[in-house]
């Protein structure tokens, strides 16, 4: 491991000893579902801490959330319907969440800071923003950005892109996701990505760089910029990482069962904390779970 690596575990550690991270007494319940004709197993979480994260009055009794925080002073994007702050700006960070630790690092050329999720998917689970406000879109930097991530952490930490309204729920500020959990599109075998339920493309980064996975995602986007987009995943070997690409539109950004999908639901995570999917989680087969990363699939591809 990595001192990066490392910087990233303790302060996940610390956080959830400061009591940053939410828990709640019912406690995590998970279902492995083997999926033989797949070469993967999905694996469904029943994560009830997670409706917390809704709740204003207990964020603030736990002091997640700054009671005395002054909303007048919060940025907010102007093309945010809601008229929600925007969560991941460092001066609205500072404001409201004074308990979250910031990791400053530099990645492909530019400024980024990292913070542990509190509402957290995976374990270590952080989100990496763009210490400037720009948008969600993916570029020849962010796939740059992912890779110099993930080797920086010496692979320990899985890189996660989402697409704006493709799992992204802030498409103005340009993010990633991290966790040094193992997920389950890691062990589709090799050469079957057409088995898999979600449109994926695997490219290893070897001596051209990112230039074919690059490639591939324009390929898809290009034709239709308005609706493609992608969800990207970074894994494998430091040395030559395996780029993940998952083709998208955002008119297909939600599963009848699951609601919106995004890059841990397209990887095979399927996460339920709402009281009224409790069902869903404790009755879901491997064909559910298939189907729910196949719904979103694109007909075109």
């Amino acid at each position: 491991m990595t001192d990066f690596a490392d910087t990233l575990t303790n302060t996940w550690q610390a956080q959830n000893d400061e009591g940053f991270l939410l828990s709640a007494p019912e406690g995590i319940e998970e279902r492995s579902l083997p999926d033989p004709d797949v070469g993967v197993t999905y694996r469904l979480r029943w994560m009830p801490h997670r409706e917390i994260r809704s709740d204003t009055a207990e964020l603030e009794r736990r002091g997640i959330l700054n009671p005395n925080r002054r909303d007048e002073d919060l940025f907010r994007d102007p093309r945010d319907p809601s008229g929600r702050h925007c969560f991941l700006c460092a001066q609205n960070i500072a404001e409201c969440n004074p308990m979250e630790r910031l990791i400053p690092v530099r990645l492909a050329g530019r400024d980024y800071l990292i913070g542990a999720n509190f509402a957290w998917i995976e374990q270590n689970h952080f989100t990496v923003m763009a210490a400037e406000h720009v948008d969600q879109d993916f570029t020849p930097h962010v796939l740059d950005a992912m890779v110099d991530l993930y080797r920086r952490a010496g692979g320990e930490y899985r890189v996660l892109y989402n697409g704006a309204q493709a799992g992204a729920t802030i498409p103005w500020h340009l993010h990633y996701q991290i966790t040094t959990e193992r997920l389950p599109v890691e062990d589709l075998p090799e050469g079957s990505e057409a088995r898999y339920p979600a449109a994926l493309r695997r490219v290893q980064v070897d001596g051209q760089g990112t230039l074919t996975a690059l490639a591939a995602v324009n390929d898809w986007i290009a034709p239709d910029p308005e609706h493609r987009r992608v969800n990207v995943l970074i894994a494998g070997a430091v040395a030559q990482p395996m780029v993940h690409v998952f083709f998208r539109d955002r008119r297909l950004s939600h599963a009848t069962i699951k609601g919106l999908m995004g890059g841990f639901e397209i990887c095979g995570d399927l996460i339920y904390s709402e009281p009224d999917k409790r069902t869903i989680f404790e009755t879901a087969t491997v064909e559910t779970a298939r189907n729910a990363i196949a719904e979103v699939r694109p007909p075109e591809t």
